[in-house]
């Protein structure tokens, strides 16, 4: 499958105050805001050359020292400031006192993600929610996950809010963007992955050979999949629910599921050790 380059995650934080050129209409901004300790550490970590400036709240000084140290260690001088200023430019997003003003990263390319012999892959199918969203790719990334799929439209994409909701996951998992979901997974089924998808009328996590390399679908609280999704999909899974809730939210479902995957794949190699 050919596809457009990349673009820019140019989506501003969440459209409160995170983007580097107010006024500007849908623009790309010329950097973006990642909020709170955690986030900004995965920040520092992974990509040091995207952060253009760390503030930190004087009040805040004693509280993340340990944090402040972490970001000197690799030569990232945080600049202090007052609470005030930093819940200004946050807007609505939690800072607890650690902010950073990042250059935005780019969107990889789908078929790259593809390449990978132990892929494990999570594509949304309309989950808007940022919060939603950032607490999957939180669960992807802690769970071995190799990278994740969102649609142009209708659908959730990185800015600050998924960037803090998945404790800076999003910084450092690769993610890429579709225009058609369906195809994209179909080009995933010829590259030889499975594609997994999470609905209702599926068979048990366990039941499934969930060791190889993957695609696994989540749909959006609800809705579920789409009917092309589905059809798209190699197999589809059900998490039994044992009490009396009737459906998990997108997120829960699929830590549910990615926990199932690695514990496949951490018996699998014990296996062949």
């Amino acid at each position: 499958m050919k596809s457009r380059p990349p673009p820019r995650r140019d989506r501003p934080a969440d459209g409160r105050g995170a983007r580097g050129a107010p006024g500007q209409g849908s623009e790309a901004p010329d950097w973006v805001l990642v909020a709170g300790p955690h986030a900004v550490l995965a920040l520092a970590s992974s990509a040091p050359e995207r952060i253009i400036e760390i503030l930190v709240a004087r009040e805040s000084l004693t509280q993340r020292a340990e944090a402040l140290s972490r970001l000197r260690a690799v030569g990232l001088k945080p600049n202090e400031s007052t609470r005030a200023e930093l819940d200004r430019l946050a807007g609505l997003l939690r800072h607890q006192g650690l902010l950073a003003r990042a250059r935005p990263a780019d969107y990889v390319d789908w078929e790259s993600l593809l390449e990978r012999p132990d892929a494990l892959l999570v594509a949304v199918d309309q989950v808007t929610d940022p919060h939603n969203f950032g607490a999957i790719l939180r669960s992807t990334e802690a769970m071995g996950g190799t990278g994740a799929l969102v649609t142009r439209d209708r659908c959730a994409q990185l800015g600050a809010t998924t960037t803090r909701t998945s404790a800076g996951a999003s910084e450092i998992l690769p993610v890429a963007i579709e225009t058609n979901l369906s195809r994209a997974l179909l080009a995933a089924r010829d590259a030889g992955l499975s594609i997994i998808g999470a609905d209702l009328d599926g068979v048990a996590p366990e039941a499934l050979d969930l060791s190889g390399p993957l695609v696994l679908v989540i749909g959006a609280e609800g809705d579920g999949l789409r009917r092309l999704t589905r059809e798209s999909c190699t197999a589809i899974v059900t998490i039994p629910l044992l009490g009396r809730t009737e459906s998990l939210n997108a997120s829960a479902a699929a830590a549910v599921l990615l926990a199932e995957v690695a514990r496949q794949r951490r018996a699998k190699n014990l296996a062949i050790a």
